[in-house]
């Protein structure tokens, strides 16, 4: 029982060790474009550098993602913006082979 988990807890750490870091922020953009899948935000606090992504201006949420949870996140996102509420950003503050995204720039992997 104790090697069972053992592995679950190793499973469940290896799953999430892409998502290394969170801040906290107010946004101040919210961006789309016709004809894409991709949302970039701008969010006081947001890391100015990265050592992976070489475009930092503003971060993206993955176009892969369903169309279920990006009306989520946007919806999450409109709501802080409109409000001016600090939201949390989770992302990946290391090099990990999936940290970037839409056109190299840090992937967002929490909105809350």
């Amino acid at each position: 029982m104790k090697k069972i988990l053992l592995l679950l807890l190793l499973f469940t750490f290896t799953v999430n060790a892409k998502y290394t870091a969170n801040f906290r922020g107010e946004v101040k953009a919210v961006l789309t474009y016709p004809g894409s899948t991709a949302i970039l935000i701008r969010v006081e606090g947001m890391p100015t550098s990265h050592p992976k992504c070489t475009n930092t201006d503003y971060m993206a949420i993955d176009p892969a993602i369903s169309s279920e949870s990006r009306q989520l996140i946007m919806s999450r996102l409109l709501l802080a913006y409109s409000t001016k509420e600090k939201i949390n950003i989770g992302y990946d503050k290391d090099s990990n082979t999936d940290s970037c995204t839409h056109g190299n720039r840090m992937k967002v992997h929490r909105v809350g």
